[in-house]
């Protein structure tokens, strides 16, 4: 009996030795690849840090969002230095919460007067952490940089037109693209703005008659528009067909040749009221809305923004199936960009300014 109980001692103090190494064995394992990367052996804590506080942050909490009150107040701040908002952006964006990222980006965005001042390049060491909204309109403008469709007169102190005809129009379609693409997201906004100046100056030339800007694509006459830019509009019109600026560019040639290139009361009110028919909202927010409820005497379709832009519309403009002249009312309908009350203007479109005191048709050779 005694040596049975000694061998059953031996026994038992083995089992206990081989529990306590199998324990400790898998603690070991346990530890040694917490939070490292299984093929590279990289410390994955920040990242998985990040990922719990994004996923916190869209539950809602305001905590897992993190604390930016101090870039809240550098964008409050008019006199900031947009480099330093950068710096900010640059130093936090890698922890930060998908709501932070979205919020970081929309306040550079909107901050100051002129978005080609914010130097995009500064911001590339952190293109791996930004949406795909922001890094498409990064390299919009860089584009922009590298060929500027406006740039500062130091002859007049103010930004003129810089492209030719088909550029202008490309570039300004390119904007819309992305509008179409990205219709709410951080950069919607700053897109929209550069997309409207730019086709408004393509269309309309500067033209600003209370401020003797000349069209940029006049011919030999101030009162007249170069009829070799006709060739032009109809490339852009018949290759962008489905686009609400090929569509806005189509009807403008209507107006072109019905005028006899004449830029009279008729083509000026035009130019009031494109800002109206680029109808940027309705890019923004269902991808252009192209076909809208029928109304009076002419169907959605290919209604646009004002349908009556002066006294003698012929109904290109309004585009309605029987619509013309005066018959572009109130609710003439609500087609491409139509909003319903578009059309009762008579000898103006629109009292909004379309930007094109900024820029300047004069000296066209030489620019060009």
């Amino acid at each position: 009996m005694k040596k049975n109980l000694t061998v059953h001692r031996a026994v038992l103090a083995a089992l206990c030795v081989t529990c306590t190494l199998s324990i400790s064995a898998c603690g070991k394992k346990d530890n040694r690849n917490e939070n490292k990367d299984p093929i590279t052996g990289a410390d994955q804590s920040q990242t998985n840090e990040s990922g719990s506080m994004e996923g916190s942050s869209e539950n809602g909490s305001d905590t897992a969002a993190g604390d930016h009150s101090e870039f809240d107040a550098m964008i409050g701040d008019e006199n900031t230095d947009p480099n330093n908002i950068i710096n900010y952006i640059n130093t936090n964006i890698a922890g930060a919460a998908i709501s932070d990222v979205k919020r970081f980006f929309t306040g550079l965005l909107s901050f100051g007067d002129d978005i080609r001042m914010i130097d995009f390049t500064r911001l590339e060491d952190s293109r791996q952490y930004m949406p795909e909204d922001m890094i498409a309109f990064m390299d919009l403008m860089r584009l922009e940089g590298d060929t500027p469709s406006m740039v500062m007169s130091d002859e007049e102190n103010r930004r003129v037109i810089n492209m030719t005809l088909s550029e202008m129009l490309e570039r300004a379609r390119l904007f819309e693209q992305h509008l179409e693409k990205y219709p709410n997201e951080a950069s919607s906004e700053a897109a929209a703005r550069m997309y409207e100046e730019i086709a408004t100056n393509a269309i309309s030339g500067g033209y600003n008659k209370e401020e003797g800007i000349a069209h940029y694509y006049k011919g030999e006459a101030n009162n007249a528009i170069d009829q070799k830019a006709l060739q032009y509009y109809q490339q852009f019109a018949d290759a962008n067909p489905d686009s609400n600026l090929g569509k806005i560019v189509r009807e403008y040639i209507d107006v072109l040749q019905t005028n006899n290139f004449e830029i009279n009361d008729k083509m000026e009110a035009f130019y009031r009221g494109l800002q109206g028919r680029f109808a940027v909202s309705s890019l923004t927010n269902s991808a252009g809305q192209q076909n809208g409820t029928t109304g009076n005497n002419g169907t959605g379709t290919n209604q646009t923004g004002n349908g009556g832009t002066g006294t003698n519309q012929t109904g290109t403009a309004g585009a309605g199936t029987n619509q013309t002249g005066t018959t572009s009312s109130g609710n003439s309908g609500t087609g491409t960009n139509q909003t319903g009350t578009a059309g009762t203007e008579n000898s103006s479109v629109e009292s909004s300014s379309t930007e094109m005191s900024s820029v300047d048709g004069t000296n066209n050779t030489t620019r060009k």
